[in-house]
């Protein structure tokens, strides 16, 4: 598999397999020479060279040798044709193949009518009669084959024809209508040499529609078959030009008729078995190559572990990359990598059940980025069991949620703000308008100028206390209308200080160089922190801000010197109605924090300061320089 530069090499590509010449698979040096492609071919030429040294000795032997290596030849090339008829589709390897079959038949009558075997008392017509019969059938046969390519044509259509054509041709013969082939004394008959031209006239045709029809074949096929029909056609004149059924000439025609059998053999086994090989070599390659493109193209994350008798990462696809910052060879090192937070793999050793309801689970949890980041990963995983019971593979799909999370937190934000000011305008508004309208009309019923004058400056101030709600909860509307974003922690802070009232303070910041993912009113909560101190906390003299290292994250503290806050008032001071004040400083700063995950409280000592701590979780915090938790 390919990671851009690195290359896990997890089992070997069957396009490897099917796309190399054997040379390249394996090498041609080292192998034996008996799987060479040569050696088939030439072992032929040296069976042939043993068969003809047998006539030196007795021709009977050499015929027989040679029509039965023939027969055999015959019966193998029916037999892979009829096995093999789901592969093989093209109709001329078909037709020929079954053709084989039935002159095969005939070859054995004509092998036992020889002269000389004494099977049958006819002489050495009937021999050369039964050979006529099988070159006809043969050479007919090289003629239907190429114009049936192409064709719908069933193999019990061409079976039936080849029964019928053969019981016809055998009856003749031995009924005494087929004329005759040679006479004692005289030599072979008008006929037999006028069907031996006839023969190779049709052999010739076949061959020329053989090479019309190229384009059907495999060139290596093709080539085969053509030299097939040129022995084909040889044999034939040799057995033109014979006078004695024990001659060389005759001898030769049976070398030639072998080579014709050997090359068909080599043509249809190669189809048959060798080329449906290479074929599935090939589509499997193809679908793999698909395959791999797909799930190296996808957007999501596709895993596979071996579960039992450890946990080994099988696969994982490349595109982990990109969402989680580690690449792969990571997740083969450390197979835990992903799961490191919730997900139960993380904890899972050799025989603990996983009990996932039906083997099957669909989960969302965060997992850390290597930069730092929260990444959200919806995952839907199989476990696979053994017999045994036990869990022996997982495979799942792991997708990138985080948008669909975050749009979520921010639709509950929108929610939240929504019920808070509704309970705003439902409940405060209506204190300040009734307070405002009865001040009104206090004063229009008042004849005294004094009180007139004090209460319409009591209703004013009521409708500017309406004006400063309204501001607060402008502030509550605007939380969440930015989606959070990684904000500069120090430059925050920098900006939430940077107003007049604070220059008789000491400020200082002490922060790390850090981001944190939150709100951009981030910079309203220092900012108000920094209010409630000028407020509340007389004789204050510094402000110092800093942070701490923290179990789930870290933890951002703001302090002041000022007499702190009273132990009965810390949890009080962050609600919404405190002390009469309302939606102002401390509630809204818990709000603001809390829309991306932060919460705060107050840890001071009474008399001795202000202690406002804000916890930022994993996955909210990073250095600058993005490869880190802060």
């Amino acid at each position: 598999m390919n990671y851009g530069s690195v290359v896990v090499p997890l089992f070997p590509s069957i396009a490897d397999i099917a796309g190399k010449p054997a040379s390249e698979r394996e090498g041609a040096r080292g192998r034996p020479f008996y799987e060479r492609r040569w050696f088939p071919y030439a072992a032929f030429l040296v069976l042939l060279a043993l068969l003809s040294l047998t006539s030196l000795y007795n021709y009977l032997l050499f015929h027989s040798l040679a029509e039965m290596f023939g027969v055999a030849a015959s019966f193998t090339i029916a037999a892979v044709v009829l096995n093999s008829r789901g592969f093989i589709e093209n109709n001329y390897l078909r037709v020929l193949g079954i053709s084989y079959l039935f002159t095969a038949a005939i070859e054995i009558l004509h092998m036992l009518a020889y002269q000389g075997m004494g099977v049958f008392s006819n002489g050495p017509d009937l021999p050369t009669q039964l050979w006529l019969a099988l070159r006809y059938v043969q050479a007919i046969s090289l003629v239907i084959a190429p114009l049936t390519i192409g064709r719908k044509l069933s193999i019990r259509t061409i079976i039936a024809g080849y029964a019928a054509v053969t019981s016809v041709l055998l009856s003749m013969i031995f009924l005494g209508l087929f004329p005759h082939a040679y006479e004692e004394g005289v030599g072979l008959t008008p006929f037999k040499i006028f069907s031996e031209y006839a023969i190779i006239a049709l052999a010739a045709l076949g061959g020329g529609l053989l090479y019309l029809k190229r384009s059907s074949f495999d060139r290596r096929i093709h080539i085969l078959l053509m030299v097939a029909v040129l022995m084909f056609i040889l044999a034939e004149l040799m057995f033109t030009f014979y006078l004695s059924v024990y001659s060389a000439v005759n001898m030769l025609g049976h070398l030639f008729m072998l080579a014709e059998f050997f090359l068909v053999f080599m043509a249809i086994v190669r189809t048959g078995i060798a080329e449906p090989t290479r074929l599935l070599y090939r589509e499997l390659a193809q679908r793999e190559e698909l395959f791999r493109g797909m799930v190296e193209n996808a957007r999501d994350i596709l895993f596979q572990y071996k579960l039992f008798p450890k946990l080994e990462l099988m696969y994982i696809s490349p595109v982990v990359e990109e969402i989680t910052g580690y690449p792969p060879e990571d997740y083969y090192r450390d197979p835990t990598k992903p799961f490191r937070r919730e997900h139960r793999l993380k904890d899972w050793v050799p025989g603990m059940e996983l009990n996932y309801p039906g083997d099957r689970v669909i989960r969302t949890y965060p997992i850390t980025r290597r930069d730092g980041e929260t990444v959200w990963l919806q995952v839907s995983m199989a476990i696979v069991r053994d017999e045994e019971g036990r869990e022996v593979m997982a495979a799942g799909i792991a997708r990138d949620v985080t948008e669909s999370v975050r749009s979520v937190e921010q639709l509950r934000l929108a929610q939240h703000k929504l019920l808070l000011l509704g309970s705003l305008t439902d409940h405060d508004l209506r204190n300040h308008i009734t307070t405002a309208a009865g001040y009104m009309g206090l004063a229009t019923r008042t004849s005294d100028e004094g009180k007139r004058a004090d209460f319409l400056n009591k209703g004013l101030k009521s409708l500017n206390d309406m004006g400063r709600l309204l501001d607060s909860t402008r502030n509550y509307y605007e939380l969440g209308q930015v989606p959070p974003a990684w904000l500069d922690i120090r430059n925050v802070v920098k900006r939430a200080l940077s107003f007049p009232e604070l220059d008789h303070l000491d400020v200082r910041v002490e922060l790390p160089d850090m981001e944190v993912y939150a709100d951009e009113l981030l910079v309203q909560v220092f900012h108000n922190l920094a209010q409630n101190t000028l407020n509340h906390a007389q004789g204050a003299t510094e402000i110092r801000i800093h942070s701490v290292n923290a179990d789930k994250g870290v933890t951002i503290i703001y302090e002041d010197n000022g007499p702190g806050v009273a132990v009965e008032d810390k949890e009080g001071i962050f609600e919404w109605n405190y002390r009469t004040r309302r939606g102002h400083g401390l509630h809204f700063v818990a709000e603001v924090l809390a829309a991306t995950g932060m919460n705060i409280r107050e840890t001071g000592v009474p008399g001795q300061g202000a202690r406002f701590e804000i916890d930022v979780p994993h996955g909210a915090y990073r250095s600058k320089d993005g490869l880190t938790e802060g």
